[in-house]
C-alpha cells in the first residue's frame, strides 16, 4: 500500500520524528507501527484536513508548494504523535489525560480547524486555489414584496 493522492506527507518524515520506532530509520511489517498503519494515519489525518480544507473552499489537495509544505507539516507531526500513542508514549496513548473525554481523532479535528482556519487567509494569499469563499451564496434583499426598493437600515456618511 502507498499513501493516497490526496494525502500530506511521508513516511520517511514521519519516521524522522519517531526514529525509536523503525528498524534503521524505516518502518517496515516488523515495526510497531507498521508501514501500512503510518501509511493509514497518514491517509486520516490528510483526509480531515482536506474535508476542512474543503469547507473553507479550496481545492484539495492543496498543490501550492508553500502551502502543501506547511500542510505536510501539520500531518506528520499529527501521524508521529499516533506513532508515540502506538507505543504507549504521548498524548494519544492509552490513559492519557488529553484523552480523558475524546477521540485521537477529535483531537486531530480540533487542531486542523484551528490551523486551517486561522491560515486560510494565508493559504490563499499564496496562491492555493479557492473555488468559493464562505460569503458565497449570501444576499440580501433589495425591494420588498410590492417591489419597493429598501432602504438600508444602517448607511455610511
Amino acid at each position: 500500500m502507498a499513501i493516497g493522492a490526496n494525502s500530506y506527507g511521508s513516511v520517511a518524515e514521519v519516521a524522522a520524528l519517531t526514529r525509536r520506532y523503525t528498524s534503521g530509520g524505516t518502518y517496515n511489517s516488523g515495526t510497531n507501527p507498521s508501514t501500512t498503519q503510518v501509511e493509514q494515519f497518514i491517509d486520516r489525518v490528510s483526509a480531515t484536513v482536506n474535508v476542512l480544507l474543503a469547507e473553507q473552499g479550496f481545492t484539495v489537495p492543496v498543490s501550492q508548494a508553500d502551502a502543501k509544505l506547511a500542510l505536510d507539516d501539520f500531518v506528520v507531526g499529527q501521524v508521529a504523535l499516533f506513532c508515540h500513542g502506538a507505543n504507549g508514549n504521548g498524548i494519544y496513548a492509552p490513559g492519557s489525560e488529553q484523552l480523558r473525554n475524546t477521540t485521537p481523532m477529535r483531537v486531530v479535528m480540533k487542531e486542523a480547524e484551528g490551523f486551517i482556519g486561522e491560515h486560510a487567509a494565508g493559504i490563499e494569499a499564496l496562491g492555493a486555489t479557492r473555488t468559493r469563499h464562505l460569503t458565497q451564496g449570501l444576499a440580501c434583499r433589495e425591494t420588498d414584496d410590492e417591489g419597493t426598493a429598501i432602504e438600508p437600515m444602517f448607511v455610511r456618511d
